[in-house]
């Protein structure tokens, strides 16, 4: 009912009659902060901080969605979220961050919309996630990244933008997702080279006991520079299984990267990686661990590059709505590895370091 009356609220403001024609509009969010202290081992180097204590805003949220019916069987459908920022010491509270935002048609054919999205490769290993994706303790700290020491530092855990995905119906727990962005930039000798476009995959089968996925994205032309030939394409592969019994599951990923070295190369390098991890529940309280390993990339100039992370999540839920949870991470680069605690939550790191962090969060949803 508190949802309805937001929903008219907001119609009202707005003075949109299109939202007044709809009575499925729903509210929703989610507040996640914690306190943490996160630490880097390379404190003899002195443009590297040797720890760090602070009040995180991490994935929290504000949006809004809904749809309208258009007859035989298809539908309207939208979506606007954006991040909250509860450090914010100005403004409104907003970061100008837009998160899955969407607009689209939903049908017997599938759904298929417009606007900035979680790509199908990124999604499919939402399910064995135990953190929120930019937290730092996240498994995508390795999970679906090359090391910050490559040309590119290539990413395959992003939202998005300038982004047509088709979802496929859901035929008996089994779905398919494709997305297509182009880079929206202009063409010719004198811009930015290459077709900097990224194509996304995911298949999805999910039942009472199992969950497995296959994801695909490329990027291409990641290196190309204004008159470049060179056409080069970051890839990715992955794998992800979920064994589902009573109050938990035990998940595994397995992924291939390939990456591209250099605008003036012909080259790509791989690298292998996998993350085990599981997760519990008993009565109110819930515990979770994942152990995350990427190895070195390929070739003798890359030796040592890979790393290896795990973390522990203690969880205590007032409601259903509200929990209370600890953590602890860490993470271990090789001798010339350089990964780094999530992008939203980073300590300076340096080559070969040890970051660690230790946290208390409140997460609410509504």
């Amino acid at each position: 009912m508190q949802k309805k009356i937001i929903a008219v609220a907001i119609a009202t403001v707005f003075s949109a009659p299109s939202f007044a024609d709809n009575s499925n509009i729903t509210v929703y969010g989610k507040l996640n902060a914690d306190f943490e202290s996160v630490r880097n081992d390379k404190a003899t180097l002195a443009t590297n901080a040797t720890s760090l204590t602070r009040v995180v805003s991490n994935a929290s949220y504000l949006g809004f969605k809904g749809g309208k019916d258009l007859g035989d069987d298809l539908q309207a459908i939208f979506q606007i979220e954006a991040l909250v920022d509860l450090n914010s010491t100005s403004g409104n509270g907003f970061s100008g961050a837009l998160r899955n935002s969407n607009v689209g048609l939903k049908g017997n054919l599938g759904t298929v919309f417009y606007g900035n999205w979680d790509t199908p490769y990124k999604v499919v290993h939402n399910k064995i996630e135990l953190f929120d994706n930019t937290h730092a303790a996240s498994a995508l700290n390795i999970t679906g990244r090359a090391p910050y020491t490559s040309t590119t530092g290539a990413n395959f855990n992003t939202r998005q933008k300038n982004v047509v995905q088709y979802w496929t119906p859901d035929y008996s727990g089994f779905q398919a997702k494709l997305a297509y962005s182009p880079d929206n930039a202009e063409k010719g000798t004198l811009v930015a080279g290459g077709n900097k476009a990224v194509w996304s995959l995911g298949a999805i089968y999910e039942n009472d006991l199992f969950y497995g996925a296959y994801g695909y994205e490329a990027h291409k032309d990641t290196l190309a520079a204004a008159g470049s030939t060179v056409s080069l394409t970051d890839t990715a592969n992955r794998l992800v299984g979920a064994y589902k019994f009573k109050d938990g599951q035990i998940g595994l990923t397995y992924e291939h990267l390939s990456i591209a070295q250099a605008a003036a190369s012909t080259q790509t390098v791989s690298r292998n990686g996998w993350e085990l991890s599981g997760k519990y529940k008993f009565g109110d309280s819930n515990i979770g661990a994942f152990y995350s390993r990427a190895n070195d990339l390929e070739g003798a100039a890359n030796a040592n590059t890979g790393a290896n992370q795990f973390s522990l999540r203690y969880g205590y839920k007032f409601h259903k709505d509200t929990e209370v949870y600890g953590f602890y991470t860490e993470l271990r680069n090789k001798t010339a590895g350089l990964y780094n605690l999530s992008a939203g939550n980073t300590i300076t790191g340096a080559v070969g370091a040890k970051l660690s962090g230790l946290g208390l969060g409140i997460i609410h949803t509504f």
